[in-house]
């Protein structure tokens, strides 16, 4: 029973922690902007970089990426000391972190406190996987990075970002429960990401 109580607390936490829109902040204090106003309407990293500023972009998605690793690794480290397992049971391993950290980027993308008007979640989805999944995220990166540079594929490198990462941990990854949870969070960015692009125009 603790440890539902424990659980249900660290969601709501992570959602909310999620909310906070790292893009919203800079964009008011660098550029006294108001982000919702600016481009695509969206408090993202990319809307940013296009129409405020490259280098303020790039350290969003930085910033964006380095709080949600960061936060995982909090967790981690939170959740599974000795004293604290014993009170609240073993909710610091892998598969319940894994559930546990995800809701901090629902809550970028679809955060309650901006009405649901959050961004792609790309780079804070990046930090995700690539603490569970380090290597098939460093490999999906470096292609990405390849398609962008040479063909200027963004959209698809986004993409690719997004859903191939569950296909290429079956090759590093022997716990069927993990590969599935990977499969619904692919499954569900890839969601959000069409339906933001579907209202952007973009296909």
């Amino acid at each position: 029973m603790i440890s539902v109580i424990a659980i249900t607390i660290l969601i709501i936490i992570s959602y909310l922690l999620g909310c906070f829109s790292t893009a919203k902040l800079l964009a008011k204090s660098y550029k006294s902007l108001n982000v919702y106003k600016v481009g695509s309407g969206l408090p993202d990293t990319q809307n940013i970089y296009n129409n405020v500023g490259k280098t303020l972009g790039i350290f969003t998605g930085i910033v964006d990426f380095g709080k949600m690793y960061f936060y995982i690794v909090l967790l981690h480290f939170v959740l599974n000391y000795p004293p604290l397992i014993h009170l609240i049971g073993d909710i610091g391993s892998r598969n319940y972190l894994f559930i546990i950290s995800f809701f901090m980027v629902i809550g970028h993308c679809l955060p309650i406190t901006h009405r649901f008007r959050g961004g792609r979640g790309l780079f804070t989805y990046i930090g995700f996987v690539l603490y569970f999944a380090p290597c098939p995220m460093l490999i999906i990166i470096l292609l990405a990075i390849i398609l962008v540079v040479a063909f200027k594929q963004i959209r698809f490198a986004q993409y690719m970002i997004v859903l191939l990462p569950p296909l290429i941990n079956f090759f590093f990854e022997d716990d069927v429960t993990f590969l599935a949870q990977m499969f619904i969070v692919a499954l569900l960015m890839g969601i959000i990401n069409f339906v933001v692009s579907k209202k952007l125009g973009e296909i």
